[in-house]
């Protein structure tokens, strides 16, 4: 992302250096972060992920609470207990806190679930917007349309913003 910008901003430098270029050169601007709170697709798709999460992390939560619950039955029980049965309870502890601590990094860990499931929903919107945005750059021949959310724009002219357009194409597209 750093590379492009950069490309760009030269880009930009040597077209002022040559004077009549920069009054051909065409840029436009779009509004990730618009066009994601806006687009109905995103919705749908925050909405899956969001029931996904909370499925997650009811089960980690029932898993913790096992846990709490075997943790006091061990505390409470101890001095009643055989040396045999405390040290099996406190194997089956010990198994529960493994798996329960393996559940967390397969479902919330940095590569677990929840980046793979947003990845999975993301994906497609992302190939949409840039199939829109392309088609926008080649059909009125933009040499440069910048994401204002992701930074690198300073200034814009509210007439280059093509955020609306994109959204009006995805919203044709449904």
């Amino acid at each position: 992302m750093k590379w492009g910008f950069k490309a760009a901003v030269m880009a930009l430098f040597a077209a002022a250096a040559f004077g009549s270029a920069s009054a051909q050169l065409k840029m436009g601007y779009v509004n990730s972060e618009k066009i994601f709170t806006q687009f109905e697709g995103t919705k749908i798709a925050q909405d899956k992920f969001n029931r996904e999460v909370a499925r997650w992390e009811q089960e980690a939560s029932k898993r913790a609470k096992e846990i709490t619950e075997m943790k006091e039955q061990l505390e409470k029980q101890s001095l009643l207990l055989s040396a045999e049965r405390k040290k099996a309870l406190e194997d089956s502890l010990r198994q529960k806190l493994i798996l329960h601590e393996k559940f967390l990094q397969e479902k919330f860990g940095q590569k677990g679930e929840v980046l793979t499931k947003n990845e999975e929903l993301t994906k497609p919107i992302l190939e949409k917007i840039q199939k829109i945005i392309d088609k926008i750059a080649k059909d009125e021949q933009f040499d440069f349309i910048f994401d204002w959310r992701a930074g690198g724009v300073i200034f814009a002219k509210q007439s280059y913003d093509l955020t609306d357009r994109v959204l009006a194409q995805l919203a044709k597209e449904k």
